[in-house]
């Protein structure tokens, strides 16, 4: 399928051109009746056989072994898969996922002729466009009807999602834009329908392509003559029988696609399981190792100064807080950079440690006997009856599994090392805190764990220690992969370069330091209950506190961390009994374009990656103009005087630019969806774990919204922290000084300060001394209410 019109489908909503698509032979059987000619029909694009169709759709899952799409960057000449793909390429990389984005909106392309267009009004309305959840054809389906019914084809509808409430469809040039208002579940099948109701300017409706035309045909009364003709033939006529039970028209049904969401949970689920003491690690789990260094954490904030004790100095409270510093082994799933390879962490992204159970899947017992007795190598030996242990024999390493992609399929990752992280503890300090009644209880001091943001370090969040000893927490912390002390020489996101961890040249590896960064969390979470300080830490009390990439990943976490492992026991182990999400967002590949901070960042980035004229262009701007002095590629103080010059001079290479920057997102949000808190904002709300948002959302005037993580896209309706708030079904805090019940979510938005007052008062000392005031009034409560003492700083509840 090397015609594969990506361009139609990664390119968002705004914008987008049609284009043609029919062919001679269609276009003769449109334009000539009795030899009058008339307007050729309007048509949906779709020829499979010639590699024509619009993603996503499950046909490009056809050709693996291993339940990941096929992409075309993925294959030879002939058609076969390489044996090394560039997985860098964005394109590509979506070939070693499951499945589809469960929220990322997507394009199918219509052909018109000249002087045509489509009917904006009729994609928008019902009845036009459906996604209907679908259980397909699976031996190992928990549905008895749906086992002997053929992998591929569908097997029943479940129901028909929502328009105007799940989903919304518009019109984007000359295609259909299909976008989610909530996510799709993950690894789940959606029929995607088209139906006539569809209509171009000229107030007809448009016509299924002629390859449709005759797989729509039923299969019992027309067959097609090859075998491959009847294998697409049945997989249509399987689609359009599911979704007619849904009272939808099959006669008027013009397309259908099957689109099967990725997986984003499973992976992490086996890795709660098995850093958990078992025999398959020696009963050995992680563990946190502290010693008191004997400073307060004034010395740090205050360096050389006298700090009276006093709460009459505001730098006291920081005196109330002994710092301890310790160390955690955890597991490293991506690269470690060595001699041989300094760049490995750029470049290395997870792998499974097994043959995937797609492939396991497909052997007889006798061939897997013969596999397993063909093994040489002590180390595959030991390795494959790991696998079979831990899987109850879905998985084994037979060598049969190249690119080892981490799927629902195949969920155990590799470990590459094993990593001593620096740990940061800070407990209140009795003898100062006398005077405020701070008694250690005899369970310990109740725990906050502390997430920094990016391109920040673990040292940063000390900032809110203060006000937590002062009420009686301890905090933990360590540094997210690439940050502070876990850098690798100049490759560390801490010294101010953001794109070590958000990796524009490789988004499997973006995605998976964001998988690293809660796999390491619950690392944390897991080891602190085996510290060498018994009676210092109540690790049975624990709840968590993320700032910007930390709410973002600890979104995730925490939801992954009270999602049940079916032991009550090891469920303790993980438990965060509330959690405060201090400036989050979702959608984080499409808000991160629209960031202020690091939009321009990542759009240059992107522009220079594309190379041309107009990169070219962007370059000698850059560097004639005052933006570029000093700086070095890609010059992103640079790109929006640039791409204001560029509207004025070239608007079509804007136009063009822009599709560009449509192609990275979809393909940027696809690929990260595992790491995206909006794919884990159902699993938290079931968890049914209290949570306190903060947000940024100015005052019209002189206080700006936040600057690095919208409030909201104007691209994306699930992009940003709105819309992150709203899957948690969050409920805004009065501006009314007073104490509030929290029941599931609260959400304070503040028309002061900036993405990081709650830690530092340079936007609004106010700001942050309410941020932290409400934070640590929700934990005092373990997340039943919070306090507003300043509502001056905040916007009302509605």
């Amino acid at each position: 399928m090397n015609k594969l019109l990506l361009s139609f489908a990664i390119a968002s909503a705004l914008g987008l051109a049609g284009c043609g698509g029919e062919s001679l032979d269609e276009i003769k059987e449109d334009t000539q009746t009795g030899g009058e000619v008339q307007i050729p029909l309007s048509r949906v694009v779709y020829d499979p056989a010639n590699g024509v169709l619009s993603p996503p759709n499950d046909l490009l899952l056809q050709g693996t072994t291993d339940g990941t799409l096929f992409m075309p960057g993925e294959k030879d000449a002939a058609g076969a898969h390489l044996a090394a793909p560039n997985y860098a390429d964005p394109s590509t990389a979506l070939g070693a996922l499951d499945g589809w984005s469960t929220q990322n909106p997507f394009t199918i392309a219509l052909s018109f002729t000249s002087g045509v267009s489509l009917d904006a009004a009729s994609v928008q309305q019902p009845g036009s466009v459906y996604l209907v959840e679908t259980l397909m054809g699976d031996p190992a389906s928990p549905d008895a009807d749906c086992r002997a019914v053929p992998r591929g084809a569908a097997c029943k509808a479940v129901g028909s999602l929502t328009f105007g409430v799940d989903y919304v469809t518009r019109a984007s040039g000359n295609s259909v834009a299909v976008i989610p208002l909530k996510p799709l579940k993950p690894a789940t099948t959606y029929i995607l329908v088209f139906t006539d109701a569809l209509k171009d300017s000229e107030g007809r409706s448009v016509a299924p392509s002629s390859s449709y035309e005759l797989v729509k045909q039923d299969i019992n009364t027309k067959p097609l003559g090859t075998a491959a003709q009847l294998a697409l033939q049945g997989v249509i006529n399987s689609f359009e029988n599911a979704v007619s039970a849904q009272s939808i028209n099959k006669a008027g049904i013009i397309y259908t696609a099957a689109i099967t969401t990725q997986s984003t949970a499973p992976v992490f689920a086996t890795i709660k399981q098995l850093m958990a003491p078992s025999p398959l690690n020696n009963n050995t789990p992680p563990s946190v190792a502290l010693a008191d260094t004997g400073a307060v954490v004034s010395d740090l904030l205050f360096p050389g100064q006298t700090v009276a004790d006093s709460l009459a100095d505001p730098r006291f409270i920081f005196k109330l807080a002994k710092l301890y510093s310790g160390t955690i082994n955890l597991p490293y799933y991506l690269g470690a950079a060595t001699a041989e390879n300094p760049m490995a962490p750029l470049s290395t992204r997870w792998m499974a440690r097994c043959d995937s159970g797609a492939i396991i899947a497909s052997l007889t017992d006798a061939q897997k006997t013969a596999l397993e007795g063909s093994i040489t190598d002590p180390a595959q030996a030991g390795n494959d009856a790991f696998c079979n242990a831990a899987s109850n024999g879905a998985l084994r390493d037979f060598g049969l599994d190249k690119q080892r992609h981490l799927t629902k399929f195949n969920v155990i990752p590799k470990v590459n090392s094993t990593q001593t992280l620096a740990v940061q503890v800070t407990v209140p300090d009795e003898v100062r805190g006398a005077a405020l009644g701070l008694v250690k209880p005899a369970a310990g001091w109740p725990v906050v764990m502390l997430q920094h943001g990016i391109t920040s370090k673990k040292e940063d969040m000390l900032a809110i220690t203060g006000a937590l000893s002062a009420r009686g927490f301890a905090t933990i912390a360590i540094d997210h992969p690439l940050h502070g002390s876990r850098g690798f020489g100049p490759l560390n996101a801490s010294n101010g370069n953001a794109t070590v961890y958000m990796n524009l040249s490789n988004l499997l590896v973006t995605r998976d330091n964001l998988r690293q960064s809660i796999a390491d969390m619950l690392g944390l979470r897991l080891g602190m209950n085996f510290n060498n300080q018994p009676g210092l830490l109540n690790t049975q009390d624990v709840q968590f506190l993320g700032h910007s990439l930390g709410a973002i990943s600890g979104t995730a976490m925490v939801a992954l961390a009270n999602s049940t492992t079916g032991s009550a026991q090891l469920d303790a182990l993980y438990n965060i009994r509330s959690a405060t999400l201090a400036m989050p967002g979702g959608a984080v590949a499409n808000f991160l374009l629209e960031s202020a901070s690091f939009g321009p960042t990542i759009k240059a980035s992107v522009l220079l990656g594309a190379g041309g004229a107009t990169a070219q262009g962007y370059i000698d701007f850059a560097t004639n103009n005052a933006c570029g002095a000093g700086q070095s590629a890609p010059y992103a103080a640079c790109f929006n005087d640039f791409a204001q010059a560029l509207a004025v001079s070239n608007p079509a290479a804007l136009a063009t630019l822009n599709a560009s920057f449509s192609s990275f997102a979809f393909a940027a949000q696809t690929v990260t969806d595992a790491g995206d808190p909006n794919n884990y904002a159902s699993m938290l709300v079931a968890s049914e774990t209290p949570t306190y948002i903060i947000e940024v959302v100015g005052n019209g005037s002189d206080q700006l919204p936040d600057q690095v993580i919208p409030n909201r896209s104007a691209a994306m309706p699930l992009a940003g922290t709105e819309p992150l708030a709203a899957l948690l079904g969050a409920s805004a805090l009065s501006n009314v000084a007073g104490t509030y019940p929290v029941t599931g979510t609260a959400l304070s938005r503040f028309i002061a300060g900036n993405h990081s007052s709650i830690l530092s008062p340079e936007g609004s000392a106010a700001a942050t001394a309410e941020m932290q005031g409400q934070s640590v009034s929700f934990f005092m409560g373990r997340g039943a209410g919070v306090v507003v003492t300043n509502g001056a700083v905040m916007a009302p509840a509605n």
